[in-house]
């Protein structure tokens, strides 16, 4: 299967510092994938290079086989959506009339929207369950009930892609794990690529297709495990990880818990 996102021989520093060294990875069509590593492995760096939002010291990128250079930004922006571990302010927008700023990159800032765009924003924030809040200001929502609206964004923005940061560093473990849940639930449904950014690494296991884990040194962040959740998932590969002694359960096909020795 070709890969619908990748990076060749990547390498992103700043100022002289090495962030992320000689990194070569794909992510196929459909499959959500986990980012998992220490503090500073590179994490958000590769997503952000993924999204654009930060140009690579060496290597490039392709989008569904083309290179970055050779696709303009809104032609980008309906393929992929990203969304930043601290997202901008709402400024009191209501949750449809930040879900409509997803309509965007396909008619400009001075474009009018139709009856399907209206239709599409009712049906993305029906499929985050958000209906019933659709009238409300953003600003009063709860930490995850702001986080299924900016969903609903990039669903009704009709991308093939979401790139997510850390999207349950600020929510409880109740609303962990409905976040990711629904994330999940949302690639199935509409046939999303989804690489998000994770801490969790057993929620990322419970939730996600494929496990990146990335380790940085001195020249750099690179992959030391890439796999399905379970054949990441038992104590020495997790130990190679987060260089701590780990142990393993699992409780359940499919659910496992990890810990520190």
């Amino acid at each position: 299967m070709s890969a619908f996102l990748e990076v060749h021989q990547l390498d992103v520093a700043v100022d002289t510092t090495p962030i992320l060294s000689n990194l070569s990875l794909g992510f196929v069509e459909g499959e959500v994938t986990a980012l998992l590593g220490h503090n500073g492995s590179g994490k958000s760096t590769l997503l952000k290079v993924l999204a654009r939002q930060l140009q690579p010291t060496r290597g490039h990128v392709t989008l569904q086989g083309r290179g970055f250079a050779d696709t303009d930004t809104r032609a980008f922006a309906r393929v992929v959506g990203y969304l930043p571990q601290h997202p901008p302010a709402t400024d009191g927008l209501t949750v449809t009339e930040l879900v409509a700023l997803g309509r965007y990159p396909w008619h400009g800032a001075l474009g009018r929207y139709c009856q399907q765009d209206h239709e599409l924003v009712a049906q993305a924030i029906t499929d985050t369950g958000l209906w019933a809040f659709r009238h409300r200001s953003v600003d009063t929502l709860s930490g995850g009930e702001r986080q299924r609206a900016w969903l609903a964004m990039l669903l009704a923005q009709q991308t093939q892609c979401l790139l997510l940061d850390e999207p349950i560093s600020a929510l409880d473990v109740g609303h962990q794990v409905a976040t990711l849940r629904l994330i999940h639930q949302l690639a199935q449904k509409r046939a999303l690529t989804v690489i998000l950014v994770l801490h969790d690494v057993d929620l990322a296991a419970r939730f996600c297709d494929r496990l990146v884990a990335l380790r940085r040194d001195a020249s750099g962040g690179q992959v030391i495990a890439d796999g399905s959740p379970a054949r990441i998932m038992n104590a020495d590969t997790l130990e190679r990880i987060y260089r701590v002694p780990m142990g393993i359960l699992e409780r359940a096909p499919g659910l496992w818990v990890s810990y520190v020795h």
